[in-house]
């Protein structure tokens, strides 16, 4: 669910400014290209993770094609590179390679977040 606030300037351009309300969730980054085999494979899985367990953690993927230093931010040497964050945003794992949602969700539970 969403919070937003409509913010109308002087020219009449309405813009709509949007602040998640799962702040206090859990999240996954998963940091992939477009070309990859492995990483075309994870699209789908990313597709999944966020419908079925939207409100539970956030989904994020980050593409680096579009995204250069999203790599460089997190030390990414491989891709797919999966990023496990608790509520308070603290990095409780990180993987690289394809996973299948059974295994991130086993890796989320690893990490003591159900």
């Amino acid at each position: 669910m969403k919070k937003c606030v409509k913010i109308i300037s002087t020219l009449l351009l309405v813009v709509v400014l949007c602040s998640s309300a799962s702040a206090a969730l859990p999240s996954l980054t998963i940091i992939m290209t477009k070309t990859d085999p492995a990483c075309k494979q994870m699209a789908a899985v990313v597709q999944e993770l966020m419908t079925a367990y939207r409100g539970k953690f956030d989904t994020e993927p980050v593409y680096i094609d579009d995204n250069p230093g999203a790599g460089r931010a997190y030390n990414v040497r491989y891709v797919p590179t999966l990023i496990y964050r608790d509520a308070n945003k603290k990095i409780v794992a990180q993987e690289a390679g394809y996973r299948s949602t059974q295994d991130i969700l086993k890796t989320f539970a690893k990490a003591g977040i159900r």
